[in-house]
């Protein structure tokens, strides 16, 4: 096991046994994405910028017609936290249509600021990570066909992990404020997002409570 691997593994047992203890710190997916976040920002080395390209229109009125002299502040970066929370850009299988929750990052990248946006090419990623936080329904049923349902939502998160090409780490977890498979009907759901994931090369986690 890698050392990238492990500091991830590490970070999210760690946030997912603060979530178990008192799930109400955590209010969405983004809570649970930062708080393993600042926990590799700990243990992981920064990784090293080699190269800043600003890409900013000179479009703004008023009294600033040019709006570069701030976003140029990021030519001067050499290096940036290894991990970090929605990256995407246009390079990804995905577009820009959708971002990763969290992705742990290569030791060395390139990075592209495209009007505000920070934007990362797949070469950049170690790890890609989903996270999932279901709180609106007691138990996950199986439901392929209806794209509004949580298996839908679910299953779409690792199928874009399984997208991205490279040898990546690749996790998604799921937490609830319930346990989602406490119904015999629900274990179809479980084995399918199993499925999915082993397909896509990504190791699925539940993180549910015991009842009390």
């Amino acid at each position: 096991m890698s050392k990238t691997e492990q500091a991830l593994d590490l970070a999210i047992d760690a946030t997912s046994t603060g979530f178990l203890n008192n799930p109400a710190n955590y209010s969405d997916e983004r809570s649970l994405a930062e708080e393993t976040r600042r926990r590799l920002g700990a243990v992981l080395p920064p990784s090293s910028v080699k190269s800043v390209e600003v890409r900013e229109s000179s479009g703004a009125a008023g009294d600033i017609p040019d709006h570069r002299r701030y976003t140029a502040n990021y030519k001067r970066i050499d290096e940036i936290d290894r991990a970090q929370c929605e990256v995407g850009g246009p390079t990804f299988p995905f577009g820009r249509r959708e971002r990763l929750d969290l992705a742990v990052l290569s030791d060395e990248i390139e990075l592209i600021i495209d009007g505000g946006t920070q934007t990362f090419t797949v070469t950049d990623l170690k790890a890609a990570v989903a996270f999932k936080y279901v709180k609106n329904i007691n138990y996950l049923r199986y439901r392929p066909d209806d794209e509004h349902s949580k298996y839908r939502d679910i299953a779409d998160d690792i199928s874009r992990l399984g997208e991205i090409e490279g040898d990546l780490i690749r996790r998604c977890i799921v937490y609830s404020n319930y346990d989602l498979f406490r119904r015999e009907d629900t274990e179809e759901a479980k084995q399918h997002l199993l499925s999915l994931a082993d397909q896509a090369n990504a190791t699925l986690r539940f993180v549910v409570p015991e009842p009390v």
